[in-house]
């Protein structure tokens, strides 16, 4: 599996969209954690795709540097191509999306590294590095040489990843949307503790955390969010 690059989004599904907006400009702040979860324990080889490792606010706009008549064409058949959705259907709302030939497309596609700084993004980035020490540190998170991987969904919103095995297995549950009570029979043994919660302070700025019920296997989660759960003799 380590052989697949995986990603959340990247440059074809972000550009081609009419404003250049990505996902994490689209989802919840907790969501975009959970998702972020899935993605770097996953066994497959991971793709960041630049500056979603601190949820960039800048877009990543289609630009262009084409010859004046071919570039006339782009930006007409662009906009002419986005007329068919429902939101650029109102005449001239087409011109909201902004021309590929336009310098101020590809300067506001540009990534602003000094939002690092910034206690949102900050946070965004400490999560993804967290993330990133665990794949390293564990071998049960490394990219997988297996054909196969043990993953369930116990509710249309909850995605449950078994990594490694026996002693040294790690469990990632992530909740993707909305809130609940989550049965994960795995974590009934009891023998379970939490490596990374993204409702922690240290990645949320309004932390929720979610209640586990390691015995009983239950996790209630108060909106989106992933753990990363650990046998007890770590």
């Amino acid at each position: 599996m380590r052989r697949a690059v995986v990603c959340v989004q990247n440059h074809d599904q972000v550009g081609n969209r009419a404003l250049g907006d990505r996902l994490h400009h689209a989802v919840d702040a907790a969501g975009w954690r959970a998702a972020v979860t899935v993605l770097l324990t996953a066994p497959m080889t991971p793709l960041l795709f630049m500056g979603q490792e601190w949820a960039a606010r800048s877009p990543f706009q289609f630009f262009t540097d084409f010859s004046p008549d071919l570039g006339r064409l782009v930006v007409e058949g662009r906009r002419q191509e986005f007329s068919a959705f429902p939101e650029f259907a109102a005449p001239n709302a087409t011109d909201r999306i902004p021309d590929p030939q336009d310098e101020a497309t590809f300067a506001a596609s540009r990534l602003r590294w000094e939002e690092q700084r910034c206690p949102e993004h900050h946070a965004v980035l400490a999560l993804h590095r967290a993330l990133l020490r665990l794949r390293d540190g564990r071998d049960a998170l490394h990219g997988s040489d297996d054909y196969a991987s043990d993953a369930e969904a116990p509710d249309a919103d909850t995605i449950v990843l078994g990594r490694g095995a026996s002693a040294d297995a790690v469990l990632v549950v992530a909740r993707l949307r909305g809130h609940g009570v989550v049965s994960v029979s795995a974590l009934s043994d009891g023998e379970w503790h939490v490596l990374l919660n993204t409702e922690d302070a240290a990645f949320a700025a309004d932390p929720l955390p979610p209640r586990v019920d390691v015995p009983a296997g239950l996790i209630a989660f108060q909106r989106p969010g992933a753990l990363v759960f650990a046998r007890t003799h770590d």
